[in-house]
């Protein structure tokens, strides 16, 4: 069981938390009589300006402060974490999980379900609303946590029944109705699996989504993700490079008909459909203000849109003379294709190293899921002395280790080339390319043709 309360992190010099005696270590037990279980209570709580805190010091002694401060000052006391008590996990046995489809030995946040309200409110993290109690709607619809994120899949109550496993899970129109009717905003997901949820339950999902609006705000369809780890799991059919070019079309005609109904296009692809169907990412304005940034749902439009504002603003640039080589999974390869074009005008050489991911069977294409052997794999020792970027989003829990265990270092050694690990956003990307902030390695003399 969790302990209660909150271990305090940190406490900012100067600040009330600090005039008060509280120091790292201490844990916050409640204020003014009520348990703090996340930093949203934290937040609501502290607003006010009279406090009665219980604070327990580390040698277990228990402290009462009066605090007495201006309203929505800051005790100026920071947390390792925002949920206190315990992450809410999943009750649901979803038949397309990707969690029960990963090999064991990966990193473990890749094993958590969660199903937290606060997580979809703090980070924009899709829950199932199947486990929420009395009072987590309370706390929702009294704290106005909005906008939330919710994955539907379908409205129809028997097919979102049999994709979750649940029956708890045939409410979901009742419960996104009770959170527009208190004016919380959701965007909703539905993750595509053929012949389940597709065709006429599909077109049934959007019309029954667009009846709630502005209270549901967008539909974000993503395609099941398929690994070789299924054994004993039902089966599943992958969405097909025909499926994917249909689909775009049913989706454009959906689009063209909510711009004029809605003022946006409502119901948005992920990046993957365009990579299966081998088409041109659409343009920004596919997406709007991109409401499902985080969902994969126009990743590659906003990258590019950055990187071309960056480069419109440079006005003097030091070309590296040799090429630089950037590591992708296999669904990131048309996005940096299009880096290439954009940067050939500025003689800036980048190359592309696609990598597949054998170690999921190789339908998962994602680059954040990428092992250190498959990577070695690609890479062999055909780049040796090359400088190669790696994006940051394949190493486990922010590290130095990849999926595999592999360290980035064991990965430079085989292969003999330069890697360096570089956060997968245009500036910071940008900024590898053009060697800013690198201690330049010397030039590398060419071979004399007569030895």
């Amino acid at each position: 069981m969790a302990r209660r309360g909150a271990t305090v992190a940190r406490v900012m010099p100067g600040s009330i938390g600090e005039e008060m005696g509280i120091e790292p270590g201490d844990r916050l037990l409640s204020i003014n009589g009520k348990t703090v279980n996340d930093i949203l209570d934290y937040s609501f709580l502290t607003d006010e300006d009279y406090l009665e805190i219980e604070i327990e010091k580390a040698d277990g002694e228990t402290w009462v402060l009066d605090i007495e401060k201006d309203y929505g000052e800051s005790l100026g006391l920071e947390f390792d974490a925002v949920v206190f008590d315990r992450i809410r996990s999943c009750i649901n046995k979803c038949l397309f999980c990707f969690v029960d489809q990963l090999p064991p030995g990966m990193r473990s946040t890749l094993y958590v379900k969660d199903d937290d309200y606060r997580l979809s409110f703090l980070y924009g993290n899709f829950i199932s609303l199947t486990n929420l109690g009395r009072r987590d709607w309370n706390k929702i619809l009294e704290m106005r946590l909005s906008p939330l994120y919710v994955s539907v899949h379908a409205t129809d109550p028997d097919t979102r029944a049999r994709m979750f496993g649940s029956e708890k899970a045939r409410n979901v129109m009742r419960d996104l109705k009770r959170l527009a009717e208190h004016n919380i905003e959701v965007h909703t997901q539905v993750v595509l699996c053929p012949g389940i949820n597709d065709g006429r339950i599909l077109e049934q999902t959007v019309d029954d989504l667009k009846s709630l609006w502005p209270g549901v705000r967008s539909v974000g369809i993503v395609p099941v993700g398929i690994t070789g780890y299924r054994e004993g799991l039902p089966p599943l059919t992958p969405v097909t490079k025909e499926m994917a070019l249909a689909l775009i079309d049913l989706v454009d005609d959906w689009q063209a008909k909510f711009r004029k109904e809605l003022g946006v296009g409502f119901v948005y692809l992920a990046d993957e459909f365009f990579v299966m169907a081998g088409k041109s990412f659409p343009e920004p304005w596919y997406y709007d203000d991109y409401p499902q940034l985080e969902n994969g749902i126009g990743m590659a439009a906003s990258f590019l849109e950055e990187l071309q504002d960056l480069l419109s603003g440079l006005k003097s640039i030091e070309t590296p003379e040799e090429p630089i080589y950037v590591i992708c999974g296999r669904s990131a390869e048309s996005m940096f294709a299009d880096v290439v074009r954009m940067l050939e005008p500025l003689g800036i050489k980048l190359r592309i190293i696609p990598v597949t991911n054998h170690y999921f069977g190789g339908r998962v294409t994602v680059t954040g899921l990428l092992t250190g052997h498959d990577i070695l794999r690609a890479l062999g020792r055909s780049y040796e002395g090359e400088r190669i970027l790696l994006p940051k989003t394949v190493l486990r829990d922010g590290g130095t280790l990849l999926l595999d265990d592999m360290t980035v270092s064991q990965l430079s050694a085989m292969s003999g080339a330069e890697i360096e690990v570089v956060d997968p956003n245009p500036r910071a990307m940008l900024d590898a390319v053009l060697g800013r902030g690198r201690q330049r390695r010397p030039q590398r003399r060419e071979r004399c043709q007569n030895q």
